[in-house]
């Protein structure tokens, strides 16, 4: 039996932790729960309804403190609603900023 292939160019790991998310242009600020990420990109979990196409400034906070933030600009490739007050949001992490 032929296995699916898998298009993606890196393999995702796991990173469920706390993240903040702020809108670069209006400043507004939200935060979500990240589900996994891979070294182009991320998904995650917010109660804020996000927009495909939409850039956000990300600050994903893993959970051990010896682990530096993951800093990021990102752009929402997808939105799914789930849970009924929660959307899935898949994005491309388009550049990584310093501490």
């Amino acid at each position: 039996m032929l296995e699916p292939s898998n298009h993606r160019k890196f393999d995702r790991i796991s990173a469920e932790c706390d993240m903040d998310f702020t809108h670069p242009s209006t400043g507004v600020k939200g935060s979500a729960h990240s589900i996994n990420l891979s070294a182009a990109g991320i998904l995650f979990r917010t109660r804020d309804k996000l927009t495909q196409g939409e850039a956000l400034s990300i600050s994903v906070k893993p959970v051990n403190p010896i682990t530096p933030p993951l800093n990021a600009i990102i752009e929402i490739v997808r939105v799914v609603p789930v849970d009924g007050d929660e959307y899935e949001v898949a994005a491309t992490i388009e550049g990584i900023k310093g501490v």
